[in-house]
């Protein structure tokens, strides 16, 4: 958790615990006999890392106050990309939204499972989507780890898996586990639990993550573009070309936004600290 940038109150930490959840009463008896651990208005960290207290204590009250509305907009968006991307099987909120901290300059960040070979096709329409949104919140203000020119990136995709990816994740440490873990799919929730299903070392070390259980979500008619999409999708060669060609814009664009951001020393080290903890599913670490 201190990796990502924040403490957890003593309810979260007993909920996210390795190996399995405990009784948060039992959690804080503990950390407080603790000669290595600070509690403070019951949020713990390690000692050493006091500084993240307030600022977590402060973002969990403001995610209080905006995770309503910053929830509304992440299930509209997600709807958006269901409906103008077949190639998309499932959209899962992860980020600071997702793990209670969301802030009134964050983004909302999303992980993507997506059928295989069309990766960037999918990377390229999530954020051709997301334009819709940058434009309605098109004065809202991100804070210099998420600024990008022109106008505010409402939605940022995370990582994006192919189908292949996930059967079984190549990758399986700890805050692989973790990622997955913080996940809350909001659309295609049949796909995250098989992919959850089939990473049974994931058990390892959150078991929780398990017995979790969403709501089934309701189907999506396509719109004129998923509609044109699923016609490319029944002509291989054709599919072929549009993720070549996809991954070129895509390219550009991400290579814009990392240009943007190299006169920020905090913003480089948050994106090669994003790399390292995505590695190797960052976009395009292949």
């Amino acid at each position: 958790m201190h990796r990502w940038g924040y403490a957890p109150s003593i309810a979260r930490l007993a909920d996210q615990l390795l190996e399995g959840p405990a009784d948060p009463r039992r959690v804080r008896e503990v950390v407080l006999h603790r000669d290595d651990v600070t509690v403070r208005d019951d949020f713990v960290c390690l000692r050493g890392r006091e500084h993240l207290l307030e600022r977590s204590r402060s973002r969990v009250s403001m995610n209080a106050a905006l995770a309503a509305e910053a929830g509304g907009i992440a299930r509209s968006y997600a709807r958006d990309l269901i409906r103008a991307c077949p190639l998309v099987e499932s959209v899962a909120l992860s980020g600071s939204l997702a793990s209670g901290g969301f802030g009134p300059h964050d983004d909302i960040d999303f992980d993507l499972i997506v059928q295989s070979g069309t990766k960037y096709t999918s990377y390229l329409l999530a954020h051709l989507v997301g334009l819709r949104y940058a434009w309605r919140y098109r004065d809202r203000r991100l804070d210099e780890l998420h600024h990008t020119p022109v106008l505010p990136k409402i939605a940022c995709i995370n990582v994006v898996w192919t189908e292949d990816q996930t059967k079984p994740f190549t990758r399986r440490d700890e805050n692989m586990a973790f990622e997955l873990l913080r996940c809350v799919p909001l659309f295609g929730i049949r796909t995250f639990l098989e992919a959850i299903q089939g990473n049974a070392w994931i058990g390892d070390y959150f078991p929780q993550t398990f017995e979790r259980v969403w709501p089934e979500d309701a189907p999506q008619s396509p719109s004129l573009l998923g509609r044109v999409l699923a016609g490319v999708q029944r002509n291989p060669r054709m599919l072929r070309f549009v993720e070549r060609m996809s991954r070129r814009i895509a390219w550009r664009m991400y290579r814009g936004v990392q240009a943007s951001r190299r006169r920020n020393p905090a913003a480089v080290a948050r994106m090669d600290f994003l790399r390292r903890a995505k590695y190797p599913y960052e976009v395009f670490q292949d």
